[in-house]
């Protein structure tokens, strides 16, 4: 087997289990050592992408039980290379930002161990070629992203927020182990590129490919945080800025996309795209919309990857695998950079994340509002940064397929529009204008220059070349000549609303605050804004369903049977053995009286027996 893989996939677990030991012996250590190991695993990654000429598969044996073998193979082919160099590469700028940002941290050997962790659990999963491979790294990135969210524990919030990101994301895990037993059952396999093969040709039963494909996006849903399973993204933002980054920003919330990368020939044939594509326009919608209202910078980051993870997940519904991975791509970096930037400001502003709080610092995080500029104005769609290439061709895509063609398509144009909107709102709060706190103002400093704003920069630069290069990612990735989409009108039209929503963000945000107070102000607008910034009360509906139906129903339900019919039985079966007991204790006597009525009634028992067996 290829050695340079081996380590890659091997020392991220070896490296978090040294860097705790380390770490707990010198606190400072903690980061030398995940620095050098996010270093190496990158440059793994980029060896192996520079030698790389053709897929490498690699067949291993799980266990064997009688005549079943479950296998656990390694397969790198272009999809597994991108997405290595997405979980190494945005891992080791994490890692050094997080030098800074997490310097006052005095458990930091746990830190970056668990982010160690978490990152092999993205390797494995990205280079496993049998689902059950995947599903080690599926939950392996599960429990790093628990254990990261609630990395402040001491505080309620974080642990509870942890706890959420745990169940919503279980539940959804459940459906991919179903699907795993079911599709081993029918077909002998888990080998994944083995499944695309044979539901192409015809050889899996269309109806059970089907539920397969619905229940892997179900945990797909829940993994990248997807209506109606996108609760815990929000209150996974209690954690460090570093790990909602690494994290919720660029890396595990890609799983979920890649796995139905992964099997798209599968989904195709499963005639499923269309379910994904209809899912993710709705939740792309209800990203969009509640990000515009959102009054802490990292929540506006946590709805905006919901919406932009739902484009992702519609342009591979729309039958575009281009579209859908290469805007995966675009985002992860973007948003990475535009989480770390919001780290940045907090970090200068002593943890202040509330929008209304700050204001004016472009002059005092010159770098850093430079940075976060491009982030936006890639996330926004503006070119000739690589946002726009990627979803202007997601809406071409859902445009020209007549599956998607209507309301998929109207979403989706409606969500990509308001990128600009909430983004836009979000840089002008913090960088423009007049300052909001004036002490909190004074005390701001910027941030270093080569911990926090290189990194920034890195990741700013790429969002920009990629922008070039868009063509080329795209043929590398599905591995055949890319055709570019195009719809008469589409960029004009987007353009010249994307125009107006910039003016309408200046106007009402820079030039007239009072007239924005005053709209806001009015009932109507009240109500929408509190139907938008509670998330269109998801997560209530969620919890009211919890509580009311499974736990005062069907719990309270189970209660009554286990307590009136199954101890009931327990404790009958007590009351007729001790009357029974009552009973024949008398044939236990010395007395002859009670012998000879004994052996009389048993003399009855018995002939009454035979006369019975007689007549029968």
């Amino acid at each position: 087997m290829n050695i340079p893989i081996i380590i890659l996939i091997f020392l991220p677990f070896i490296g978090s289990v040294f860097t705790f030991i380390v770490g707990k012996i010198y606190k400072k250590s903690a980061f030398i050592c995940a620095y050098i190991i996010s270093i190496i695993l990158f440059s793994l990654t980029v060896y192996i992408c520079i030698s790389f000429t053709q897929a490498l598969s690699f067949d291993l044996e799980w266990f064997s039980f009688g005549n079943i073998t479950l296998p656990f193979g390694i397969y790198i082919d272009e999809l597994s290379l991108v997405m290595l160099l997405i979980a190494t590469g945005l891992g080791a700028l994490d890692i050094h930002f997080s030098h800074d940002y997490m310097a006052d941290e005095r458990d930091q050997a746990r830190y970056y161990s668990k982010v160690l962790f978490f990152i092999g659990g993205m390797i494995l999963l990205v280079s496993a070629k049998e689902m059950l491979g995947l599903f080690v790294g599926w939950e392996f990135m599960g429990l790093a992203s628990y254990l990261l969210i609630s990395f402040w524990h001491q505080n309620s919030s974080p642990a509870d927020a942890g706890v959420s990101a745990f169940l919503y994301t279980k539940f959804g895990d459940i459906f991919l182990f179903a699907s795993l037993g079911i599709i081993f059952y029918t077909t002998g396999t888990l080998d994944m590129i083995k499944l695309n093969e044979l539901s192409s040709s015809g050889e899996i039963n269309s109806q059970v490919a089907y539920v397969v494909s619905i229940f892997i996006f179900i945990a797909a849903i829940g993994k990248s945080g997807q209506f109606p399973l996108f609760p815990w993204l929000m209150r996974a933002m209690e954690g460090p800025t570093t790990v909602s980054a690494l994290i919720h920003g660029a890396t595990m919330v890609n799983s979920g996309i890649y796995i139905v990368a992964r099997m798209f020939d599968f989904y195709v044939a499963a005639e499923a795209l269309v379910v994904v594509a209809a899912v993710a326009s709705l939740s792309a919608f209800i990203g969009a919309t509640s990000a515009l209202v959102q009054n802490e910078m990292k929540k506006v980051l946590a709805y905006s990857t919901m919406s932009h993870l739902s484009l992702a997940f519609i342009g591979l519904g729309a039958g575009s695998l281009a579209a859908g991975m290469t805007h995966l791509i675009n985002h992860a970096i973007f948003k990475a950079l535009l989480f770390l930037g919001a780290g940045a400001v907090i970090l200068s502003a002593h943890h202040v994340k509330d929008l209304w709080r700050l204001g004016g610092l472009k002059n005092r995080l010159i770098l850093v509002s430079i940075f976060m500029g491009m982030g936006v104005l890639s996330l926004s769609g503006i070119p000739i940064f690589s946002g726009f290439y990627s979803k202007d061709a997601i809406i071409a895509s859902t445009l020209l397929n007549p599956e998607t063609h209507g309301l998929i398509s109207t979403l989706t144009i409606i969500a990509a529009l308001l990128s600009i909107a909430y983004a836009g709102r979000l840089w002008t709060l913090i960088f423009v204008g007049k300052p909001r706190d004036e002490e909190l103002h004074v005390s701001i400093k910027a941030p270093s220059k080569f911990w926090i704003s290189l990194p920034l920069g890195v990741m700013a630069t790429l969002t920009l070349a990629l922008g070039v290069f868009q063509k080329e990612l795209a043929e590398f990735i599905t591995a055949e000549k890319y055709h570019e989409l195009h719809v008469n009108g589409l960029f004009t039209f987007m353009m010249g609303v994307i125009l107006v929503l910039g003016l309408i963000i200046y106007y009402f945000y820079v030039r007239r605050t009072d007239l924005r107070d005053k709209i806001s102000a009015q009932p109507l607008m009240k109500s929408i804004h509190q139907i938008l910034f509670n998330g269109y009360y998801i997560e209530m509906m969620i919890n009211w369903f919890a509580k009311s139906i499974i736990v005062n129903a069907v719990a309270k339900s189970i209660n009554w049977v286990e307590k009136n019919i199954v101890d009931a039985f327990i404790n009958g079966v007590v009351t007729v053995t001790h009357l029974s007991f009552t009973f024949l204790k008398h044939t236990h006597s010395a007395k002859v009286s009670n012998q000879s009525g004994a052996m009389m009634l048993g003399l009855m028992m018995i002939v009454a027996t035979v006369l019975i067996r007689s007549f029968l």
